[in-house]
């Protein structure tokens, strides 16, 4: 079983393992009618509740652990995201625009926004102020979550574009291409 030492305020050492607090506490003699030579009434729920308590704080030291872990690493996704979204939006485009709809209404009346390749969001308000909110801050993720949400289909439309754009060049050049070789070949035959 886990030991845990807790230091008191006044430096004194506590083992807080519960089988050694048990063996600790004072056994008090109980009458029949559950009054200890103390005088006070001792009752099962007091007990069931105090072992409640030290389950439910078992638990809730269990949930703080995990929290930590993935708060962890949630951090290193994060980044990991933003480096690849870094290095694919950089050829695509200087940023990406975010529908108003989409942004949480504390931030005012917003006139435009958008994320660029860095992790920011840039936001212009109706009053012609302007704001860079860095999405990848713990305070702005659950922000950074609904951005994403409404950023990925036009993400990949401009992917698309890219795409599009690319096979038309290719089109294009190629015909182009068949037909200068066509040209030089009777020119070179031509010439000698």
């Amino acid at each position: 079983m886990d030991e845990e030492v807790v230091v008191e305020s006044d430096g004194d050492v506590l083992d807080t393992d519960t089988e050694d607090m048990k063996s600790r506490q004072p056994n008090f003699e109980s009458d029949d009618l559950g009054h200890t030579d103390t005088g006070s009434p001792v009752s099962r729920t007091e007990n069931t509740s105090q072992e409640e308590i030290i389950r439910t704080l078992r638990m809730v030291r269990e949930d703080v652990g995990q929290i930590c872990e993935l708060s962890a690493e949630e951090e290193k996704i994060v980044e990991a995201f933003f480096l690849a979204l870094l290095r694919l939006m950089k050829p695509l485009a200087r940023a990406i625009p975010v529908d108003t709809s989409a942004l949480p209404r504390e931030l005012g009346g917003i006139k435009g926004a958008n994320i660029i390749p860095e992790g920011n969001l840039i936001v212009l308000y109706d009053d012609g102020r302007m704001e860079s909110i860095d999405l990848r801050n713990e305070a702005s993720r659950d922000l950074m979550v609904e951005i994403i949400r409404n950023v990925m289909p036009k993400f990949n439309d401009l992917i698309a574009e890219l795409r599009a754009k690319i096979e038309s060049r290719m089109g294009l050049l190629a015909s182009i291409t068949g037909e200068l070789q066509n040209i030089a070949e009777a020119f070179s035959s031509a010439v000698g």
